[in-house]
């Protein structure tokens, strides 16, 4: 469903992607996994149009994504962002349908989809005439990911959904993540920096690193069966990072 062909994007003479090629499947959830400024989050930038490539192509189901294109394209894709991303000055509800509204949706439609997307979420319907001010942090990402999925689209795009979170309310959104992903059977590609979660939402994660792959599979690979140095230091931050959580 996506693929990124030999990729490139320079910042300032940094390049953020570095000739990168990367394919997802339709169907297939995929995590995006690297240190600070090691590029997954430009790929996400890139693939939703919000940077072009200098060198490459970047494809959605086989179309190449273009200026012309890309506005089509986003229609098609879920996107959601640490926070949520809402509105400030629009309801919980308004929130969600806004996209649904520009597209012309009747109104019966975009009440039942709005309907079905709070129970598949777990969101009370009574906080949908809430501002994003008057939620929890919690309860926004609900909502962003209501929103997200109000056009039914394919691929879902996450980038670092859940970073910003308590690690109670965080680990109960990833056991609902990952009974949303596996009920919808949607593409996800999604942006973490955290191994664990990478591990626990999908099924593929890429390891990155100065804006290239440096290795792909599972999480018992990287384990494992490290390609590169790089891996097994990067394993073992992730490992003295959660054991000083537990002991603090």
């Amino acid at each position: 469903m996506i693929e990124f062909d030999s990729v490139t994007k320079s910042f300032s003479g940094h390049r953020a992607v570095d000739d990168l090629s990367l394919t997802i499947a339709a169907g297939e959830r995929v995590a995006l996994i690297g240190p600070s400024g090691c590029g997954k989050s430009t790929l996400l930038s890139l693939l939703v149009g919000l940077v072009v490539p200098d060198a490459g192509r970047v494809l959605l189901d086989d179309a190449v994504l273009s200026r012309e294109s890309i506005v089509a394209a986003r229609r098609r894709m879920g996107y959601m962002i640490q926070d949520g991303g809402l509105f400030p000055h629009l309801t919980a509800r308004e929130n969600v349908i806004l996209m649904a509204g520009e597209l012309g949706w009747p109104k019966p439609q975009q009440a039942e989809r709005l309907a079905e997307l709070a129970a598949l979420t777990r969101l009370p319907a009574a906080l949908l005439d809430r501002y994003p001010a008057e939620l929890s942090g919690g309860q926004r990402q609900r909502v962003s990911l209501m929103r997200a999925l109000m056009l039914d689209p394919d691929p879902i795009i996450l980038d670092e959904p859940l970073g910003a979170l308590d690690p109670l309310i965080r680990a109960d959104l990833q056991d609902e993540l990952r009974d949303i992903f596996a009920q919808l059977g949607k593409t996800v590609l999604l942006v973490t920096h955290d191994l664990a979660e990478a591990a626990f939402l999908a099924e593929r994660i890429v390891l990155m690193n100065r804006g290239r792959v440096i290795q792909t599979g599972g999480f018992a690979d990287l384990v494992e069966r490290p390609a590169d140095p790089f891996v097994t230091r990067f394993v073992r931050a992730q490992d003295r990072r959660l054991a000083g959580e537990a002991s603090s």
